[in-house]
């Protein structure tokens, strides 16, 4: 029963435009889910968090919020079937798909977590080891310094009492020195 073109009977063009922009608006929801699904394994390093990390066509119907079965429709099958499952093909090249590679991949990225993780704790307990050990040591300094402090001032209040013949002053000698030309005379006749 082949109907000849001019025997076929037309559409109202109301309901062309209707249908028009039916498939144009399940054209808009698909490409808003491939772009949510995008971001989505963007985010998860490759992996779909949802549906058990399987991602296929009815996967992205169910996001775009359209039956599957749409696009086995004459308005879509040839054009935006053909988008998607091209789409999936790309996308399955590139990420972890099914339950076993998904939960291998999480486990293994776990794993690497894990040790990292580890290295940076064990780097924590070095440094804070360091820590301790410098306190210690700058502890054992500034004792040091108040012990040099304490035997500094006590040697300034006796310098005062001492008698001149045994103290000699640095400053008075260097300036004798600085003022004569040639050879530093010996100090050993001095003492």
């Amino acid at each position: 029963m082949n109907q000849d073109s001019s025997t076929r009977v037309q559409a109202p063009l109301g309901l062309l435009k209707h249908a028009t922009g039916r498939t144009q608006e399940v054209v808009a929801k698909l490409r808003a889910a491939i772009k949510i699904v995008e971001r989505e394994l963007e985010e998860h390093e490759g992996i779909y968090p949802f549906n058990k990390g399987r991602l296929n066509q009815a996967e992205i119907c169910r996001r775009a919020g359209i039956s599957n079965v749409t696009l086995s429709t004459p308005a879509h099958r040839e054009t935006t079937k053909k988008m998607v499952d091209a789409w999936l093909l790309a996308t399955k090249n590139a990420t972890a798909s099914g339950s076993k590679s998904v939960r291998r991949a999480v486990t293994d990225r776990a794993d690497n977590w894990k040790r990292a993780h580890a290295a940076i704790a064990q780097s924590f307990r070095i440094a804070e080891l360091e820590l301790l050990d410098m306190k210690s040591a700058v502890k054992k300094l500034n004792a040091d310094m108040k012990n040099l402090s304490d035997e500094n001032i006590t040697l300034r209040k006796l310098l005062p009492t001492s008698s001149e013949a045994n103290v000699v002053s640095f400053a008075k000698k260097a300036k004798a020195i600085a003022g004569r030309q040639g050879p530093i005379p010996s100090l050993k006749g001095q003492e």
